[in-house]
């Protein structure tokens, strides 16, 4: 059991490091996370921001998540800012925990994440998620 557990964490990652951190090719048709991700700090971010966000199974409590998919924007601009995530159609699945994932970080650094679990569900995939991010400690 162990050892099909760590098949399927590298199958995974594999999966994950193989294009998924990348733009969908022009005319994808699959499913699609949208949504804004916003901040209550009164604060403007520079051009050189990047917001990143990652769709992740937490199914296992005690093993670190698995990442379903990466996706990076560089100069977002200010918030809300708009998102739009492209997913595999087998990621969001009712036996499995899937939670979405942003952080901001400038010239490297983290300046804002994710604080709270932000879940998404068959439910609510298809709805507009509003991500709520708090600045770095």
């Amino acid at each position: 059991m162990k050892a099909f557990a760590l098949l399927l964490l590298a199958g995974a990652v594999l999966f994950s490091a193989g294009g998924c951190r990348s733009k969908p090719a022009p005319g994808y048709q699959g499913p699609v996370i949208f949504g804004t991700v916003n901040y209550r700090a009164r604060i403007a971010l520079p051009p050189d921001a990047v917001l990143t966000l990652r769709l992740l199974d937490v199914t296992r409590r005690d093993m670190p998540a698995v990442e379903l998919v990466e996706k990076s924007l560089s100069g977002p601009g200010q918030p809300p800012i708009p998102f739009e995530l492209p997913y595999p159609p087998e990621a969001i699945r009712a036996d499995r925990r899937t939670v979405l994932e942003a952080r901001i970080e400038v010239a490297g650094r983290p300046r804002f994440y994710s604080a709270a679990a932000h879940p998404v569900t068959g439910e609510t995939v298809m709805q507009a998620q509003e991500v709520w991010v708090e600045p770095a400690p």
